[in-house]
């Protein structure tokens, strides 16, 4: 395994830091200060790495998101059965997010703290998550294998089932990440599809 070039591993290290701080805590209740005697540094060092809190949260939010967002584009890519993407899909998705469940937490509550040009990019990657799944849905739907359930809603109800995690999972428990995915994927991929093509028994 390559190793983490020094600079992206402090920044690493600070972004993890951060991400603990403001889901622990609050976004506005954590200081800059703070932050940098978590991480051992003078405040003024911290603007290495970004110019100002704001650009720390999407910074740190955007890389999390753009990190699966490029997994899922290539795991819904080629024309497989659209089953076994709907299932991959939900087994990465699930698995990515319970296993970092401070920014996730970040996610749910702080987006809306950024400022709005920092938000429309994030959004914008979260419209292609989205997009992706519907895709899977409607290619379900035209085999005859889609319940009767809007796509939109069937993907904003996995969304929201995989983004609450926070409030109550923890990857250390007695179910693994890996373990959860299985159970989301048997609960809710297999509840919104007929057990066989073209049949409704």
């Amino acid at each position: 395994m390559p190793t983490m070039p020094k600079g992206r591993k402090r920044q690493k290290q600070l972004y993890d830091a951060a991400a603990r701080l403001f889901a622990s805590q609050g976004y506005h209740a954590t200081s800059l200060r703070e932050l940098a005697e978590t991480l051992g540094l003078n405040k003024s060092s911290l603007y290495h790495y970004f110019d100002s809190k704001q650009e720390l949260l999407y910074r740190l939010l955007d890389d999390y998101i753009s990190e699966a967002l490029e997994e899922i584009q290539a795991l819904c890519a080629g024309g497989r059965d659209p089953e076994e993407k709907l299932a991959d899909f939900m087994r990465y998705y699930t698995r990515f997010y319970a296993k970092d469940l401070d920014r996730l937490a970040l996610l749910v509550n702080e987006v809306d703290n950024l400022e709005p040009r920092f938000r429309r990019v994030l959004e914008k990657k979260e419209r292609r998550y989205l997009a992706a799944l519907t895709d899977i849905f409607e290619q379900l739907r035209s085999q005859g294998r889609l319940k009767d359930v809007p796509s939109t809603v069937a993907a904003f109800a996995f969304f929201g089932m995989v983004h609450y995690t926070f409030r109550w999972y923890r990857p250390k428990g007695r179910v693994s990440p890996e373990e959860l995915s299985e159970m989301f994927w048997e609960i809710f991929g297999r509840g919104v599809l007929w057990p066989e093509k073209g049949k409704r028994s």
